[in-house]
Protein backbone atom coordinates (compact mmCIF):
# COMPACT_ATOMS: atom_id res chain seq x y z
CA UNK A 1 0.00 0.00 0.00
CA UNK A 2 1.26 3.14 -0.87
CA UNK A 3 1.47 6.28 1.31
CA UNK A 4 1.44 10.00 0.57
CA UNK A 5 4.64 11.13 2.36
CA UNK A 6 3.69 15.68 1.33
CA UNK A 7 1.34 16.92 -0.55
CA UNK A 8 0.92 20.82 -2.46
CA UNK A 9 -1.73 22.35 -4.06
CA UNK A 10 -0.86 23.39 -7.75
CA UNK A 11 -3.28 25.65 -10.53
CA UNK A 12 -6.18 23.74 -12.21
CA UNK A 13 -6.93 21.39 -9.09
CA UNK A 14 -4.05 19.46 -9.49
CA UNK A 15 -1.69 18.30 -6.43
CA UNK A 16 1.60 17.21 -6.38
CA UNK A 17 2.29 14.05 -4.49
CA UNK A 18 5.23 12.86 -2.87
CA UNK A 19 4.66 9.25 -2.24
CA UNK A 20 6.69 6.96 0.51
CA UNK A 21 8.67 5.50 -2.32
CA UNK A 22 10.51 8.68 -3.13
CA UNK A 23 8.41 9.41 -6.54
CA UNK A 24 6.77 12.60 -6.85
CA UNK A 25 3.28 12.94 -8.85
CA UNK A 26 0.91 14.92 -10.55
CA UNK A 27 -2.66 14.39 -9.45
CA UNK A 28 -5.73 15.88 -11.56
CA UNK A 29 -8.62 16.11 -9.13
CA UNK A 30 -10.99 17.61 -11.31
CA UNK A 31 -12.46 14.52 -12.62
CA UNK A 32 -13.72 13.68 -8.58
CA UNK A 33 -15.03 17.08 -8.09
CA UNK A 34 -16.97 16.29 -11.81
CA UNK A 35 -18.53 13.73 -10.25
CA UNK A 36 -20.13 15.66 -7.23
CA UNK A 37 -21.12 14.50 -4.07
CA UNK A 38 -18.58 14.65 -1.18
CA UNK A 39 -15.77 16.27 -3.76
CA UNK A 40 -18.33 19.28 -5.11
CA UNK A 41 -17.10 21.14 -2.27
CA UNK A 42 -13.44 20.93 -3.93
CA UNK A 43 -14.56 23.30 -6.68
CA UNK A 44 -14.36 25.96 -4.37
CA UNK A 45 -10.36 27.03 -4.74
CA UNK A 46 -9.78 27.65 -1.23
CA UNK A 47 -11.36 24.64 -0.22
CA UNK A 48 -9.04 22.70 -2.54
CA UNK A 49 -5.63 24.51 -0.89
CA UNK A 50 -5.78 23.68 1.94
CA UNK A 51 -5.28 19.86 1.05
CA UNK A 52 -3.52 17.80 4.31
CA UNK A 53 -2.32 14.50 4.64
CA UNK A 54 -4.52 11.74 7.36
CA UNK A 55 -2.28 8.68 7.56
CA UNK A 56 -0.49 8.86 4.50
CA UNK A 57 -3.95 9.98 2.60
CA UNK A 58 -4.32 13.83 0.55
CA UNK A 59 -7.44 14.73 2.93
CA UNK A 60 -9.42 17.70 3.00
CA UNK A 61 -12.45 19.01 5.63
CA UNK A 62 -15.13 20.33 3.22
CA UNK A 63 -18.31 21.68 4.96
CA UNK A 64 -17.42 20.02 8.26
CA UNK A 65 -16.57 15.99 6.29
CA UNK A 66 -13.01 15.23 5.97
CA UNK A 67 -13.17 13.70 2.15
CA UNK A 68 -9.82 11.88 1.59
CA UNK A 69 -8.30 10.23 -1.37
CA UNK A 70 -7.21 6.55 -1.32
CA UNK A 71 -3.35 6.65 -2.07
CA UNK A 72 -2.93 3.46 -3.73
CA UNK A 73 -5.71 5.06 -6.61
CA UNK A 74 -4.08 8.54 -6.32
CA UNK A 75 -1.10 7.04 -7.35
CA UNK A 76 -2.47 4.78 -10.39
CA UNK A 77 -4.34 7.92 -11.55
CA UNK A 78 -1.13 10.18 -11.70
CA UNK A 79 1.50 10.78 -13.54
CA UNK A 80 4.99 11.80 -12.68
CA UNK A 81 5.64 14.96 -11.55
CA UNK A 82 8.56 15.25 -14.41
CA UNK A 83 6.26 14.71 -17.32
CA UNK A 84 5.19 18.60 -17.15
CA UNK A 85 1.73 17.89 -16.72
Amino acid sequence: MKTVVSVKPLCDFRLLAEFDNGEKRIADIKPLIARGGVFEPLNNKAVFDRVYLEYGAVTWLANGIEVDICPDKMYQDSVPANMGV
